[in-house]
């Protein structure tokens, strides 16, 4: 399968509303543009993401982040339409693992131009409505501790978290997800 490379989407292109961005599971069909996602992604984005420096995500690897069963794994997208041929683009993206029974790893990557205007926010919040959905008491992510744009959204979140710093500069932050539930 090939995809048409219509460069990436100038985020001056998309209005600053929120409704410009939308926020959908991810689809088998998503694969291409989630692999052309994750190489336009910088080094550095790339490098905190996966906690290792790599040079893109393995067409294997796009399959299989787009083929999770949305039973046990689900995965988010975050889409825009735009570019000469106003074909919709991935933004963000959001992964969920199960992590033991009732738990999920959560790893989430927003396009750099795109950061800060509430997308990796939303993508979090389909993610929790889903992990709520399906049973799942714990959001697990494993991070840099020196990344503080994911602490603060992970910390942001307003449910009760729990942050412990393992070796070689990795934090583990546990976010509960029934306290909210409760609460509600």
């Amino acid at each position: 399968m090939t995809t048409l490379d219509v460069g990436p989407v100038p985020a001056a292109s998309v209005e600053r509303d929120r409704s410009a961005v939308h926020i959908r599971a991810i689809r088998a069909t998503d694969a291409p543009e989630l692999l052309r996602f994750y190489a336009g992604l910088s080094p550095d984005s790339r490098r905190t993401r996966f906690l290792s420096v790599s040079g893109a995500v393995s067409p294997a690897q796009s399959i299989s982040f787009c083929t999770t069963d949305h039973d046990h794994e689900e995965g988010f997208v975050a889409v825009v339409h735009g570019g000469p041929f106003d074909s919709p683009r991935i933004v963000g993206h959001l992964c969920l693992e199960p992590d033991g029974s009732d738990a999920a790893e959560v790893a989430i990557a927003v396009a750099d131009e795109f950061q800060h205007r509430g997308i990796g926010r939303r993508l979090m919040a389909a993610g929790a409505a889903w992990a709520r959905r399906e049973h799942v008491r714990r959001f697990i992510a494993t991070m840099f501790a020196g990344n503080a744009p994911i602490n603060r959204l992970l910390i942001g979140l307003g449910l009760p978290t729990r942050v412990r710093y393992t070796a070689a500069g990795v934090t583990k932050i546990t976010i509960d997800l029934v306290a909210e539930i409760v609460a509600a």
